[in-house]
């Protein structure tokens, strides 16, 4: 997917980008959203670009699918196999059933989180994963 947003932050490498909310986002929550517009955080700045500049950056398809099962799926699916885990499991060992499933599957949807949170630190550290500026559409000022 390809943005265009004016840059509004330059540090080292990296970028803050200001956009307009666009219909292609769909709350990918890879920028942070206020007012109609969209705060791209710590894009990846290959060319070397200024304050004020107009640049196309370039977000990979992959971040959206990929973020899709890990935030939704995988923590349901962890919660769910708890549960029947700690249904089994205290029936076995003479507790409450229902009760042993909750406490187990509430476990595990949450080691699933933590992972799912230990993966994104990972990941974005990931070039292939990140955003980044992939071209100046237009100089904000003069360099000097």
């Amino acid at each position: 997917m390809r943005e265009h947003g004016q840059v509004i932050t330059v540090r080292d490498g990296a970028v803050d980008i200001r956009m307009q909310v666009s219909a292609a986002c769909g709350g990918c929550s890879v920028c942070s959203r206020g007012g109609g517009e969209t705060v791209m955080r710590d894009v990846a700045d290959p060319l070397g670009v200024t304050v004020g500049d107009e640049v196309e950056v370039t977000i990979p398809d992959t971040i959206r699918s990929r973020a899709a099962v890990a935030v939704f799926v995988l923590p349901v699916f962890a919660m769910l196999g708890g549960y029947l885990a700690g249904f089994l499991l205290g029936r076995w060992l003479g507790w409450s059933p229902d009760m042993a499933g909750l406490v187990v599957g509430l476990v595990s949807a949450n080691i699933a989180l933590i992972g799912v949170r230990a993966a994104e630190r990972r990941l974005k550290r990931n070039d292939r994963f990140s955003p980044q500026v992939s071209a100046i559409l237009a100089r904000g000022h003069e360099r000097t």
